[in-house]
């Protein structure tokens, strides 16, 4: 699974297919529940990490790409790209979605985890969507169906497959729309590593009392410069680890981030939550 994911890194999922309509995701999803067999919907593959062993199950890989945009809204499938939805907003002066530029996920990704930066998220546009689980027909649901917390939706507990959604936003002036995008994809690029791989944040940031970033908290706790094996934290930002050499092992990575989430709790008393997923074998 590795050259499916922005990490690099996975070992072989037992059967793989690929969806480019929305009738053959949900009916591959479908299947696979009423035959027993596990099943992993892969979007752009950020913010996960297969494990070594790979995944003894299904994997749909989402190329339902089409959207469009209708006076103020943008509908889209569930594997349109993000930033390709962020341009098209932007061509038809429509504000709202410039938080995502730049995040390279799919419209179904960032339902299941609420995807968000630059303080905004889907759960903040979202207007409708279209899910199914594995016995009934598809059903359009409004925002509140998915019960939306930080980086969460209840997708992350109730096994249902998005197959589109509708977004709304706001009339503005096309230049500043475009110029917010450019800032964010720039802080993006000045951020995140460009040429090693890896899947975004590994922690969730500290939300309450007050924001609190992970990043910095762990580089207060001492993370820049750590290495297991191939995993490294990035040396820009320490919420981050990368695939240094091309070559490192879903274990190191997790090894890495359990000594991470560790020394934050002995060094400073602050347990941190998970972001990445670990996709298990």
């Amino acid at each position: 699974m590795a050259p499916f994911t922005t990490f690099g890194i996975g070992g072989p999922s037992r059967y793989f297919t690929q969806a480019k309509k929305p009738q053959a995701l949900a009916a591959a999803f479908q299947a696979a529940r009423e035959l027993g067999i596990r099943c992993f919907i892969l979007g752009g593959g950020s913010n996960i990490l297969f494990a070594d062993e790979g995944f003894n199950g299904l994997v749909i890989k989402d190329e339902c790409r089409e959207f469009t945009v209708q006076g103020n809204s943008i509908t889209a499938q569930s594997g349109a790209w993000l930033d390709g939805l962020v341009d098209a907003a932007t061509e038809h002066s429509l504000t709202g979605f410039e938080f995502a530029a730049g995040i390279p996920g799919t419209v179904g990704g960032a339902i299941y985890g609420n995807a968000g930066a630059f303080g905004g998220c889907i759960a903040d546009i979202l207007e409708s969507a279209v899910v199914c689980d594995a016995e009934s027909k598809p059903k359009v649901v409004g925002p509140g169906y998915f019960e939306f917390a930080y980086r969460s939706s209840r997708l992350k507990t109730n096994f249902e497959v998005v197959l589109s959604a509708s977004f709304k936003l706001g009339p503005g002036e096309k230049s500043r729309i475009a110029e917010r995008a450019s800032e964010h994809r720039q802080l993006r690029r000045i951020k995140h590593p460009t040429e090693e791989g890896c899947a975004g944040s590994v922690f969730k940031n500290i939300k309450k009392p007050s924001l609190l970033p992970a990043g910095k908290l762990l580089e207060e706790a001492g993370a820049r410069g750590l290495m297991v094996g191939g995993a490294a934290v990035y040396e820009k930002h320490c919420n981050i680890i990368v695939n240094k050499r091309g070559d490192a092992r879903a274990k190191e990575v997790m090894e890495l981030a359990d000594l991470l989430k560790q020394m934050a709790l002995d060094k400073l008393k602050i347990k941190l939550e998970y972001e990445l997923i670990l996709i298990e074998p």
